[in-house]
């Protein structure tokens, strides 16, 4: 593990990347609640239980690790410290929280005030989140490399938001026409850009280190990202101001390009790594990328075969459940570990108990626990798969993801509880 390039003297209290990281997996548990008593969520996306379902996993799941990830990423790669962090944290966390509860609330039982509610919300904590990390990141001295992606993922993060707003609006107040045309756009620049280009950049420093892999090529980090938020750009100017047919259908070829591009450089870095032993979370890697080649590989299938509504449902599974989901899962089984590592390290040594034996990652979360569910994830994957044309599978895929989730929620707090346990321990006579 190289941690030269760190800047680990930086690292915020532990708490503020936990409480998010803690809380996610619980808020796929309710998707897959929701997902269980109403089954018709992946026969229509449309409907409001299929809306809640996706709001809970993009927002309540990804956007929580991601908004957590980045409070740790930032000082960590940048070398800046957000002013009060712990306190910040706190804000952040309970705004998302409490908006995505009442936003889906609201998609769920089709109650316009909880939904523009809940929206408002999320707007508001989200837009402090973008505005401060932003700010934080202009004042960094860390390299472009480093920095330009998690501003880019920033500013598309911030474009999705200001989409999202626009449709919530039609939704609950009655006087704003409601626009689906938008939420093509609105879910292009959620996943590509959101979550695409922070996944991007997260992977040119994650890959590297935990997997013990040769470093992407300088060209990839420098223009893969900024490529694909300008081609998302040209979509955005496209759709509200040109609104050119050949324009639209040369972009849709050119960003799944990139991003299978990122997908085949990856799998080949990976393939070349120095370090042969087994590792679970480069499965989920290697899971969740074949993920999201297939889901434009369904994608492009789709367009040629109109009345397939079958397979608009299985591209959704692909880049949510499959790649979305699998390299988070992957990430933060590395992330967790390390962070608990890292803080014991740093608490020894600002005790001066060197001698202390200080468990290592493996130990804080045992590789068959995350074995195990990654097993449960990839069987839950397939099942809701099959579920799509096999109706009666839904309550098994909905239970399987529900187990799936709890097992990650237990190994994450298991892991968590070993800087308590071992702090307590070994502390308690300090005073």
């Amino acid at each position: 593990m190289n941690n030269a390039l760190l800047s680990l003297e930086q690292t915020p209290p532990l708490a503020v990347p936990l409480r998010f990281m803690l809380t996610a997996p619980f808020l796929a548990v309710l998707a897959g609640l929701v997902a269980l008593f109403y089954p018709e969520v992946l026969v229509n996306r449309w409907t409001p239980a299929a809306l809640a379902v996706t709001h809970l996993l993009t927002l309540g799941f990804i956007s929580m690790v991601m908004a957590g990830a980045l409070q740790q990423l930032l000082p960590v790669l940048a070398g800046v410290q957000l002013r009060q962090s712990n306190l910040f944290s706190q804000v952040l966390f309970v705004g998302i929280l409490i908006g995505t509860l009442l936003l889906c609330g609201g998609f769920l039982w089709q109650i316009p005030l909880l939904l523009g509610i809940g929206a408002v919300i999320l707007v508001i904590s989200f837009l402090l989140m973008i505005f401060s990390l932003l700010v934080a990141l202009l004042r960094s001295e860390a390299s472009a490399h480093v920095t330009i992606g998690m501003k880019l993922a920033l500013l598309a993060f911030a474009m999705t938001l200001g989409l999202g707003a626009w449709l919530a609006a039609g939704y609950s107040i009655p006087a704003i026409p409601l626009d689906r045309e938008l939420t093509g756009l609105h879910v292009r620049w959620g996943i590509f850009g959101w979550i695409g280009l922070l996944v991007i950049t997260v992977s040119y420093q994650v890959v590297p280190m935990f997997q013990v892999t040769p470093k992407y090529p300088s060209l990839v980090r420098s223009s893969l990202s900024p490529a694909i938020f300008i081609i998302l750009l040209l979509m955005a100017i496209n759709h509200f101001i040109l609104g050119s047919i050949w324009l639209e259908r040369l972009l849709e070829a050119v960003l799944p390009a990139a991003f299978i591009l990122y997908a085949g450089i990856t799998l080949r870095l990976q393939h070349q790594r120095r370090r042969k032993v087994p590792d679970v979370t480069l499965d989920y890697w290697r899971l969740g990328l074949l993920a999201l080649l297939l889901a434009f590989a369904v994608a492009g299938l789709n367009e040629t075969n109109t009345g397939l509504p079958a397979l608009e449902g299985l591209i959704g599974v692909l880049f949510i459940a499959g790649f979305a989901l699998s390299v988070i899962n992957g990430m933060l089984y590395k992330i967790v570990p390390f962070l608990v590592w890292l803080h014991l390290t740093n608490t020894v040594d600002m005790r001066n108990r060197w001698q202390l034996k200080i468990p290592n990652m493996k130990q804080i979360i045992p590789d068959h626990h995350a074995r195990r569910q990654f097993r449960l994830h990839a069987g839950t994957l397939g099942a809701v798969v099959l579920s799509l044309w096999l109706e009666r599978l839904s309550s098994l895929a909905s239970l399987l993801f529900i187990c799936s989730n709890l097992y990650l929620a237990y190994n994450l707090i298991q892991g968590a509880l070993v800087f308590k346990r071992f702090t307590e321990q070994e502390f308690e006579d300090d005073g």
